[in-house]
C-alpha cells in the first residue's frame, strides 16, 4: 500500500539545514502583531506572503508530545513595554499568523520575532537499551542525562573554569567550579564532617543559569574506627 500524504507530517522528515543546527541558526524573521496574555503571540505573514503553518514555506515547528518533541525556540523583542519580549518555545501553530507558546507572555503590541530550530538530534531516536543513564529514546536528552551522570563522577577540566575551596578550620567544606566567564556555579561539593571524618558528601551540577540543579548524588560514608568500611550513593536528582 504506499505511503500518502495524512500518513506523514513534518516530524517525520528533517532537511540538512535543520539536521546541522546548534539551536543558533534563525530561519525566520516576522513582525509580531501583538502578545496576548497568557501565551498567545500574533504576527504578520513572511515578506513572501507565506505564514507558519507547518503545510507552507515556514514550516514553524510546534511541541510535539507524542515523541517527546521540543517546540523551536521562539526569540521576541521589540514589544510595547517590553511585556512580550523574551526566549519562548512554540507549544502549537494556530494559523499561518497565530501560535501559542510555553511560559507566559504579556499584552503587548510591536516587535519582531526570529525563529530558531532546536539542536539537529533533538528528536533523532536513541536506542537506550542496555544502559541505565537514561531513560530517553532521543539523542540530544540522552546526550544531556549522559553528561550530567559523567560530570557528577568527574571534575569539570575546560577551559574557562575557576575551581575554589571553602574551609571551616582545618576541614574543607566545600568544593566549588564556576564558569569564569559568567561567574556561574557549574558544580559543588559540599562535605560533612563528623569529628574529623567525612561522613557525607552531596554533589551537585547545575544548569548554565548556576542555580538550576540538573543532576545530584549524595554519598554517605561508613567507618570502622579510622577506616572507611563502605559507602552508599543515591542519585537526588
Amino acid at each position: 500500500m504506499p505511503i500518502l500524504a495524512p500518513d506523514v507530517g513534518p516530524y517525520d522528515f528533517f532537511d540538512a539545514a535543520e539536521l546541522n543546527s546548534d539551536s543558533t541558526v534563525v530561519y525566520l524573521t516576522v513582525t509580531v502583531v501583538s502578545t496576548v496574555a497568557p501565551n498567545i503571540v500574533n504576527v504578520n505573514l513572511a515578506s513572501d506572503g507565506e505564514g507558519i503553518l507547518t503545510s507552507r514555506d515556514h514550516p514553524v515547528h510546534a511541541a510535539n508530545l507524542a515523541v517527546s518533541g521540543l517546540g523551536d525556540f521562539a526569540d521576541i523583542t521589540g514589544t510595547s513595554g517590553g511585556a512580550g519580549n523574551g526566549t519562548y518555545q512554540v507549544a502549537t501553530i494556530v494559523s499561518d499568523t497565530q501560535f501559542t507558546v510555553t511560559g507566559t507572555v504579556g499584552n503587548s503590541t510591536g516587535g519582531s520575532v526570529n525563529f530558531r530550530w532546536q539542536a539537529g538530534a533533538e528528536d533523532i531516536g536513541f536506542y537506550q537499551v542496555r544502559q541505565n543513564v537514561t531513560a530517553s529514546n532521543l539523542v540530544q536528552p540522552a546526550v544531556t542525562d549522559v553528561a550530567n551522570h559523567e560530570l557528577l563522577d568527574n571534575e569539570p577540566v575546560a577551559t574557562g573554569t575557576t575551581y575554589a575551596v571553602t574551609r571551616s578550620g582545618n576541614h574543607v567544606t566545600q568544593e566549588t567550579w564556576t564558569n569564569t566567564l559568567s561567574t556561574n556555579t557549574i558544580k559543588t561539593i559540599a562535605y560533612t564532617y563528623t569529628g574529623n571524618k567525612v561522613t557525607q558528601e552531596v554533589r551537585t551540577v547545575y544548569a548554565t543559569d548556576g542555580v538550576t540543579i540538573i543532576a545530584q548524588a549524595t554519598i554517605s560514608y561508613s567507618y570502622t574506627g579510622n577506616s572507611v568500611t563502605g559507602d552508599t550513593t543515591v542519585r537526588n536528582v
